[in-house]
Parts: C-alpha cells; sequence; structure tokens
C-alpha cells in the first residue's frame, strides 16, 4: 500500500459524508426494509460512490456493501462497507449515523474507517498501527468496574412482540451493574467509541460483517478486547460481538455468561428426545 492510503480511504469517506449530508439538506426518499429497518436514497448513492471510489483506490480488490451483497465473501482483498450505518437515525432525522469501512486481507480485517459526518470525527485504525481519532491517537477506557463504565448495546430490526430475537436477560443483568447503558442505533458507532474510551464496552447479538468489521479491528488497536457475542473468537462471520476495555473484561463477559440463553437459543440447543 501507498505511505498515504489511509489518507485516501479518508478522503472518500468524508465525500460519502458529504452525498448524506446533502441528502439530509435536500430529502430523500424512504423505504422499508426488513422488519423494522429503513434504507434511503442516501444509502444506495452512498454506496454507489464507495464502491467505484475504492476498487480504484486499490485496483483487484472486490466490494461487500450492505445494499447489494450477494451473501457470497470473494477472494481477498475485498471491502466490507455500511454505506450509512444508522439508518433509522437519519431517517428520522437522529444526528448519530456515520459511514463505515473496512479492508480484509489473507489474514483478516487490516484497515478501518469511521467516519461521523455530523460531527467531523473520523476513526481510523491499519492492523498493528494503533487506533486514531482525527489523527490523534485513542485509547480504549481505563474503567476497573463496570460500575464505573457506561456500556452500549443494540436491538435488531427483526423483533416483534411475541419474538424480541435478542437476549433481554443480559441487558437486565447490565442495567443494574454499570454506571450507565446507552442504545443509540449505530454498532459502528457504538464500536469506535468504546475505541475511545466513551464507552467502557459493547456487545451486540444480530449483526453483519458490515456493522463490525471496521470496528473490531479499531477497538483491538486501541487496546481492547473483542470476541463474539458470548465469548467465541470473532470473524466476519459471527453474528454478533462483544468487546470492552481489559480493566472490565472479566466482569464484562460474566454478565454476559451468567444470562441465560434466549428462547430461540434454548431451543435449538435442547437435546432430541428418543
Amino acid at each position: 500500500m501507498a505511505p498515504n492510503f489511509i489518507d485516501q480511504v479518508i478522503r472518500s469517506a468524508e465525500q460519502a459524508g458529504l452525498i448524506l449530508m446533502r441528502y439530509r439538506k435536500e430529502g430523500f426518499t424512504v423505504n422499508s426494509k426488513e422488519g423494522m429497518e429503513f434504507v434511503t436514497e442516501a444509502d444506495f448513492s452512498s454506496e454507489q460512490f464507495l464502491k467505484k471510489a475504492l476498487t480504484e483506490l486499490l485496483p483487484g480488490s472486490s466490494f461487500i456493501g450492505e445494499e447489494s451483497w450477494d451473501g457470497l465473501y470473494p477472494e481477498p482483498p475485498y471491502w466490507v462497507v455500511d454505506p450509512l450505518d444508522g439508518t433509522n437515525n437519519y431517517a428520522m432525522g437522529i444526528p448519530f449515523f456515520c459511514i463505515s469501512i473496512a479492508l480484509v486481507d489473507n489474514e483478516g480485517v487490516c484497515l478501518g474507517c469511521i467516519h461521523d459526518p455530523v460531527h467531523s470525527e473520523t476513526f481510523t485504525a491499519m492492523r498493528g498501527g494503533g487506533a486514531y481519532l482525527n489523527g490523534n491517537p485513542i485509547k480504549v477506557s481505563t474503567a476497573e468496574k463496570l460500575r464505573d463504565a457506561v456500556v452500549s448495546t443494540g436491538f435488531p430490526y427483526t423483533r416483534t412482540p411475541e419474538d424480541l430475537t435478542f437476549d433481554v436477560e443480559v441487558l437486565t443483568e447490565f442495567l443494574g451493574l454499570v454506571r450507565g447503558l446507552r442504545r443509540v442505533g449505530s454498532a459502528a458507532l457504538d464500536l469506535a467509541y468504546t475505541a475511545a474510551g466513551r464507552y467502557g464496552g459493547f456487545w451486540e447479538e444480530n449483526l453483519k460483517p458490515w456493522d463490525m468489521a471496521a470496528g473490531a479491528l479499531l477497538v483491538k488497536e486501541a487496546g481492547g478486547v473483542v470476541t463474539g457475542f458470548r465469548n467465541q473468537n470473532w470473524e466476519l462471520k459471527s453474528g454478533g460481538v462483544q468487546c470492552s476495555a481489559p480493566g472490565i473484561w472479566n466482569e464484562f463477559c460474566a454478565v454476559i455468561k451468567k444470562a441465560p440463553l434466549p428462547k430461540q437459543e434454548r431451543l435449538k440447543t435442547k437435546p432430541l428426545k428418543t
């Protein structure tokens, strides 16, 4: 990679941010996706721009984008992109959304960039090179106890009154232990905020690769611990993530482990009668 490669990725993210901000000012159409999730014109325009810009930046690379992925993983190198993470916020005028860009090579995620165009914050990391916010180094929280930390989570858009499709018990356990708990609607920014030490930790069960890829690298490079949900090894194909500052990791994991599996998971693991 060229020495200024990360700077070129940042510029692409910033240009995508300008697309989002222009639509935000001028107006856009909104449609429904699965469950309670929205998709807008801005999602598609941002993704189209990023696909062209990033694959031209790294000739021979492939592209996975939220709005166009066919479900297959290409051979590396490839980009994993959420052109607008926090679309429901965006559609409702809530100023908490971002662009998330990750690059995957033969060893995994090697570059991450999360750009928040509302607050002019860009979080970046390259594998083995540390994590940064607007060019300044960042580290995870120094908290040693959950009671000293604010943690964050998210809820799936596929929930219904009959099946919330996530582990409410974990949420309940944390509520009684932490200084504060946030649900703000962008997993990528939740991970970036954990990397920057704003949150002590973050967990969410039902996520896609573009929700996690850049942010997981950011947390690792900022000194945090990252696994899949309920402590499996994290990878792009993981269905969720849990991460925290190292000082609260054992306590953080103990809370998640203590909570029983949600109903749908218990049914999957229930032994068959013979």
